[in-house]
């Protein structure tokens, strides 16, 4: 895959580019780029232009746009994530590979029973960190756009904002319907849906009551009772292969 990287106010060809050092540190000593290669520049909202590294300093990097590229199409099924936040290692692999998966947004969020408790520094920190796993997920895959996040926020509150009537499934391995039933009445070609998924030790009866009375429908996945950073992934794959973009044709209707 061709190296990529995310610069902000890509505007014309033959712009210079000065990179950050840290971006130079990445292009030059870990990619091992040298004066005369060519990678890939992304802003994060979008565009996507092809660009050339024309110096290389010790610790600074200089790239000159050269052309735009064929924006690549975001998933047509709008996927917000609402996890409840789980250990450092774990909630980090559930955003990195929530990206690959296309989901739009993320919201992370504490229950009763999210072990993770995070002070306002704290969780400044973490949203800040995040937003690093976000852009070297999205780096990786090849996403032009990257995913909205929010910071962390109390269950109770993101239930009591969201719009009801906005399609959505909370993950409830006592739930009757399965989410690819669930899934199934979701239109073809483009729609907007939320997904609720548990902490270590799952969501409380009185929480998954509340999430029912925002318009969350429970669902499950299927006879195992996934962990909280496998269960959120697995059910992102089965939406996105039914109603999005992962498979051959994403606007088949899948019957």
């Amino acid at each position: 895959m061709v190296p990529r990287l995310l610069v902000a106010d890509l505007r014309a060809a033959g712009q210079p580019i000065a990179l950050a050092a840290d971006q130079a540190h990445y292009a030059l000593r870990v990619l091992r780029l040298r004066t005369g290669d060519t990678m890939e520049l992304f802003d994060g909202a979008g565009a996507r232009w092809s660009a050339r590294l024309v110096e290389a300093g010790r610790d600074s990097a200089r790239l000159e746009l050269l052309a735009p590229l064929a924006p690549r199409p975001e998933s047509p099924l709008r996927l917000t994530l609402a996890q409840c936040l789980s250990a450092a290692d774990r909630m980090d692999y559930t955003i990195e590979k929530a990206v690959e998966l296309g989901v739009a947004a993320i919201v992370p969020v504490a229950s009763e029973r999210s072990v993770v408790r995070l002070d306002e520094a704290r969780a400044q920190r973490r949203v800040t960190h995040w937003r690093r796993v976000i852009v070297a997920a999205a780096m990786q895959c090849g996403r032009d756009r990257l995913p909205d996040l929010a910071a962390p926020v109390p269950l109770a509150d993101w239930l009591a904002a969201r719009a009801p009537t906005q399609p959505g499934w909370v993950l409830d391995p006592e739930a009757v319907e399965p989410l690819t039933a669930a899934a199934l009445r979701l239109p073809c070609g483009g729609a907007e849906a939320t997904l609720l998924v548990g902490p270590e030790s799952g969501l409380a009866p009185h929480e998954i009551a509340q999430a029912r009375q925002a318009g969350l429908v429970p669902v499950r996945l299927g006879p195992r009772v996934l962990r909280t950073e496998t269960a959120g992934l697995a059910a992102l794959a089965v939406l996105q292969a039914l109603r999005g973009d992962l498979g051959d044709d994403p606007q088949r209707a899948v019957e």
